[in-house]
């Protein structure tokens, strides 16, 4: 399993109402999330700036790639930026950190 955060900002050219039909689209035609990704957070703040939080059931990278794509190629300009990284846990994180091999 694989987590993964995207960091977005919508496109401030296009109607809200169509970013909001775009994305009706392409939740009731299944197309996203992509299959093997479960979404655990989706949010979006004033202004268009949002995060996913995702998780996978493979750790392909094209998992990520897929979930950009779908939304590009319903609609050219759909976001003005996307961004999205590997992630895991704080606890983890210090887990590993604290791990490192001694000297």
């Amino acid at each position: 399993m694989a987590i993964s955060v995207a960091f977005w900002k919508l496109s401030q050219s296009i109607a809200p109402e169509n970013l909001a039909k775009v994305a009706a689209k392409l939740m009731e035609k299944g197309l996203y999330p992509p299959e093997g990704v479960e979404i655990l957070g989706w949010y979006i703040c004033p202004g268009g700036k949002g995060v996913t939080i995702t998780e996978s059931k493979t750790i392909d990278p094209a998992v990520a790639f897929k979930s950009w794509l779908v939304w590009v190629q319903e609609m050219t300009g759909f976001f003005e930026s996307y961004e999205i990284l590997p992630a895991v846990s704080a606890v983890e994180a210090v887990q590993m950190v604290l791990a490192k091999p001694k000297k």
